[in-house]
Protein backbone atom coordinates (compact mmCIF):
# COMPACT_ATOMS: atom_id res chain seq x y z
CA UNK A 1 0.00 0.00 0.00
CA UNK A 2 1.14 3.53 -0.62
CA UNK A 3 2.09 5.78 2.16
CA UNK A 4 2.93 9.37 2.97
CA UNK A 5 1.17 11.25 0.04
CA UNK A 6 0.55 14.98 0.44
CA UNK A 7 -1.77 17.38 -1.24
CA UNK A 8 -1.69 21.11 -1.20
CA UNK A 9 -4.83 22.92 -1.43
CA UNK A 10 -4.38 27.14 -1.84
CA UNK A 11 -7.59 28.53 0.34
CA UNK A 12 -9.68 31.81 -0.53
CA UNK A 13 -11.75 33.41 2.16
CA UNK A 14 -14.51 35.67 1.39
CA UNK A 15 -17.42 36.99 3.12
CA UNK A 16 -20.69 37.60 0.61
CA UNK A 17 -23.64 39.90 1.74
CA UNK A 18 -25.05 37.32 4.44
CA UNK A 19 -21.87 37.59 6.39
CA UNK A 20 -20.97 33.86 5.60
CA UNK A 21 -17.30 33.07 4.53
CA UNK A 22 -17.44 31.09 1.20
CA UNK A 23 -14.14 29.36 0.81
CA UNK A 24 -12.78 28.42 -2.75
CA UNK A 25 -10.15 25.81 -2.94
CA UNK A 26 -7.26 25.65 -5.26
CA UNK A 27 -4.67 23.34 -6.20
CA UNK A 28 -2.10 24.19 -8.88
CA UNK A 29 -3.58 27.17 -9.80
CA UNK A 30 -7.05 25.31 -10.55
CA UNK A 31 -10.22 25.58 -8.73
CA UNK A 32 -11.28 22.35 -7.30
CA UNK A 33 -13.77 21.02 -4.08
CA UNK A 34 -10.95 20.88 -1.90
CA UNK A 35 -11.71 17.13 -0.60
CA UNK A 36 -11.32 14.08 -2.64
CA UNK A 37 -10.37 10.59 -2.61
CA UNK A 38 -7.29 9.14 -0.41
CA UNK A 39 -6.21 5.92 -1.04
CA UNK A 40 -2.94 6.38 0.84
CA UNK A 41 -2.22 5.39 4.69
CA UNK A 42 -0.85 8.41 6.44
CA UNK A 43 -1.34 11.34 3.66
CA UNK A 44 -0.98 15.35 4.29
CA UNK A 45 -3.29 17.60 3.06
CA UNK A 46 -2.00 21.23 3.49
CA UNK A 47 -4.14 24.10 3.53
CA UNK A 48 -2.77 27.43 3.13
CA UNK A 49 -4.30 30.88 2.87
CA UNK A 50 -3.66 32.83 0.22
CA UNK A 51 -2.23 36.09 0.37
CA UNK A 52 -5.13 38.06 -0.24
CA UNK A 53 -7.06 36.33 2.59
CA UNK A 54 -3.76 36.01 4.85
CA UNK A 55 -3.88 40.25 4.39
CA UNK A 56 -7.07 40.46 5.56
CA UNK A 57 -6.75 38.71 8.85
CA UNK A 58 -8.35 35.48 8.50
CA UNK A 59 -6.91 32.95 10.64
CA UNK A 60 -7.36 28.94 10.85
CA UNK A 61 -8.68 27.52 14.36
CA UNK A 62 -9.17 23.96 13.73
CA UNK A 63 -11.18 21.24 11.42
CA UNK A 64 -13.98 19.20 12.40
CA UNK A 65 -14.94 16.09 11.12
CA UNK A 66 -17.93 13.92 10.48
CA UNK A 67 -18.90 10.31 9.37
CA UNK A 68 -21.30 10.58 6.21
CA UNK A 69 -20.84 6.73 5.73
CA UNK A 70 -18.64 4.04 7.67
CA UNK A 71 -16.38 5.44 10.48
CA UNK A 72 -13.35 7.51 9.14
CA UNK A 73 -13.71 10.68 10.95
CA UNK A 74 -11.33 8.92 13.62
CA UNK A 75 -8.38 8.30 10.81
CA UNK A 76 -7.99 12.70 10.64
CA UNK A 77 -6.28 15.05 12.54
CA UNK A 78 -5.84 18.94 12.18
CA UNK A 79 -2.81 21.20 13.31
CA UNK A 80 -3.07 24.60 13.03
CA UNK A 81 0.51 25.79 11.98
CA UNK A 82 1.83 29.39 11.00
CA UNK A 83 0.09 31.55 13.18
CA UNK A 84 -3.41 30.22 11.58
CA UNK A 85 -1.98 30.87 8.10
CA UNK A 86 -2.03 27.20 7.07
CA UNK A 87 -3.68 23.75 8.56
CA UNK A 88 -2.48 20.37 8.02
CA UNK A 89 -4.72 17.38 7.72
CA UNK A 90 -3.58 14.01 8.59
CA UNK A 91 -5.14 11.21 7.22
CA UNK A 92 -3.76 7.65 8.34
CA UNK A 93 -6.45 6.03 5.88
CA UNK A 94 -7.24 2.92 8.30
CA UNK A 95 -10.73 3.05 7.71
CA UNK A 96 -13.07 3.24 4.51
CA UNK A 97 -15.54 5.81 4.56
CA UNK A 98 -16.85 9.56 3.33
CA UNK A 99 -16.50 11.94 5.71
CA UNK A 100 -17.62 15.81 5.69
CA UNK A 101 -14.54 18.60 6.43
CA UNK A 102 -15.20 21.64 8.26
CA UNK A 103 -12.87 24.35 8.52
CA UNK A 104 -13.05 27.15 11.16
CA UNK A 105 -11.41 30.74 10.74
CA UNK A 106 -11.52 33.70 12.89
CA UNK A 107 -11.63 36.77 11.40
CA UNK A 108 -12.20 40.28 12.60
CA UNK A 109 -13.90 39.04 15.73
CA UNK A 110 -15.92 36.35 14.62
CA UNK A 111 -15.57 32.67 14.23
CA UNK A 112 -16.37 31.22 10.73
CA UNK A 113 -17.00 27.52 9.48
CA UNK A 114 -16.59 26.61 5.67
CA UNK A 115 -18.98 24.65 3.64
CA UNK A 116 -17.67 20.60 4.46
CA UNK A 117 -15.58 19.73 1.37
CA UNK A 118 -16.03 15.84 1.40
CA UNK A 119 -13.32 13.11 1.56
CA UNK A 120 -13.70 9.50 0.91
CA UNK A 121 -11.18 6.39 1.95
CA UNK A 122 -10.92 3.86 0.58
CA UNK A 123 -8.19 0.76 -0.08
CA UNK A 124 -5.38 1.16 -2.88
CA UNK A 125 -6.75 -0.69 -6.26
Amino acid sequence: MSENKTYNFTVNIALNSNNEAIFTYFQNGQEVSGGGTVKERNSLGIYTLNEATAAKGFKFTGAKFTNLEGNCAQDFTPTVIDNGLAIHITDSDENKGIVCMVFTVHYNGNNYESADPQIINKEED
